[in-house]
């Protein structure tokens, strides 16, 4: 079957051909250092797109695709390694990317070519402007280093099953991004006995601060770049804020007079379609949750106040619904916490606090913790996996 190609250059191609290809070809050790320039490649060309300052979910993936970014994280893995034992690549990862986070499927990308896999990634033909900058730059970096783009494909098909099945029974190890659906989907393609897979499933995240522990419009700069970037929709963007503690509630109110200031400044919009779903979800949530009151900036922010949390819904359409609630302490939210909770951005919180929520809830929920403004700062460690670890094989070697 012909499928369209992107990477490492724009047209169409027998899928079969570009799968047994990967397959069968040689795979580079883990950080070799024409994996290190391609990567610093990538970011010379996003740095130098000026497309790309327009969108700027770009920057903290060219930063961290720098030389002295990725060599900070070889220098991290080889200090884990032991003198008995050898990773090596697992050999080719298919990865199946979300459509909601556009820089996703080249964060996931990056990560597995380090650790010395060949990769193909499958994207959607309903592509961003963003999405074409990456490919530009994929293309670009490919062009500098040839024997590293032999290694990589992306490609570009509907959701039909036939091309994910053929690249399935050819991949040694799976990324799947989710939602749940998709994942669902996949997972019924065989894989190869041998083969491994990870997986992303739909996720909840909410950010909790103490009053008073920081400025709010600092922080609601913060905010903003950590729920408005993908419209809300990054499985790390919060779409419920806690506020704890004594004046909670009047810090709360700051905080989003001070969120509504940076929406307009930023010029953020929406479109009419994601406007049309938060409008009919919040009619639904003053039908059914304990909606105390409701607050808007204009369509791209509304809020709604809650009067407690007790079987608070994780359904949320993005598009600048946050929910507000308090609590009296941190560890009061060690019983709201489901598995389905990643990650947590914190204000005006130490480490002792953060330590005792994390033990009492247990390995529950929450993978990440992490300050205002980070939410969406990518890392090896995502949704409680060690992605060089998982997309690496550990040989005994005595």
């Amino acid at each position: 079957m012909r499928v369209e190609t992107l990477v490492p250059r724009r047209g169409e191609a027998e899928l079969e051909e570009i799968a047994a290809a990967l397959a069968a070809g040689p795979s580079a050790p883990p950080f070799a250092e024409e994996l290190v320039e391609f990567c610093h490649g990538i970011s010379r060309a996003l740095f130098g797109d000026r497309r790309a300052k327009r969108h700027p979910e770009l920057v903290p993936l060219a930063s961290f695709l720098r030389r002295a970014s990725v060599a900070a994280l070889a220098q991290e893995f080889a200090a884990e390694a032991r003198p008995d034992v050898v990773q090596v690549p697992r050999g080719l990862a298919f990865h199946v990317p979300p459509s909601s986070v556009d820089t996703m499927f080249v964060y996931s990308l990056a990560v597995s070519l380090l650790a010395g896999n060949r990769n193909v990634v499958r994207v959607s033909p309903r592509r961003s402007v963003t999405t074409e900058v990456l490919v530009d730059a994929l293309n670009a970096a490919a062009a500098d280093h040839p024997a590293v783009a032999a290694s990589i494909a992306v490609v570009s098909y509907g959701h039909e099953l036939e091309p994910s099945a053929l690249l399935s029974r050819h991949a040694d190890v799976r990324v799947i991004w989710g939602g749940d659906a998709t994942i669902e989907t996949i997972r019924a393609l065989p894989l190869a006995p041998h083969a491994t897979e990870l997986l992303f499933g739909d996720r909840f995240s909410l950010a909790v601060l103490r009053p008073g522990a920081e400025d709010p419009a600092d922080l609601a700069r913060r905010l903003f770049n950590d729920a408005y970037w993908f419209d809300q929709m990054g499985c790390s963007s919060p779409r419920l804020v806690v506020g704890v503690g004594d004046g909670a509630w009047p810090a709360l109110e700051a905080l989003f007079d001070a969120l509504h200031g940076e929406v307009r400044h930023r010029g953020y919009g929406l479109e009419l379609g994601a406007v049309l779903a938060k409008r009919t979800a919040v009619y639904g949530a003053l039908a059914d949750r304990p909606v105390r009151r409701m607050r808007e900036g204009g369509n791209e922010l509304t809020v709604l106040e809650l009067a407690t949390l007790d079987g608070f819904d994780r359904t949320h359409p993005g598009a600048g619904l946050f929910y507000a609630a308090t609590v009296d302490s941190l560890d009061a939210l060690a019983g709201f916490v489901v598995r389905k909770d990643q990650t947590m951005t914190i204000s005006g919180f130490d480490g002792t606090e953060v330590a005792s929520l994390v033990r009492a809830v247990n390995g529950r929920g929450i993978d990440r913790i992490v300050p205002f403004g980070e939410a969406l700062t990518f890392g090896r460690f995502w949704d409680g996996y060690d992605l060089l670890a998982e997309l690496t094989r550990r040989v005994n070697a005595p």
